[in-house]
């Protein structure tokens, strides 16, 4: 049973070495963890890149994207 926590700690250890790594050497993930560092995540260079693949997820504090400039406006589906 010791052996296989052992095993998951370095596997653990070693996935934090990796994602500290990653977020090192690529700027867009660098952006990103300081612009959630900053309490700013809407100001990620990821986030951005994202919101038109994906208009539905909105940050707190954020216009929907119904209310946002250039949203498209289509009618519900009515049963």
């Amino acid at each position: 049973m010791e052996q296989g926590a052992a095993k998951i700690a370095k596997m653990l250890a070693f996935a934090i070495l990796l994602g500290v790594a990653i977020t090192a050497f690529n700027p867009h993930y660098r952006q990103a963890f300081l612009a959630i560092a900053r309490g700013q995540p809407q100001d990620s260079p990821i986030w951005k890149s994202n919101l038109e693949y994906y208009p539905d997820i909105v940050l707190p504090g954020q216009p929907t994207a119904s209310a946002a400039p250039g949203a498209a406006t289509e009618p519900a589906d009515q049963p």
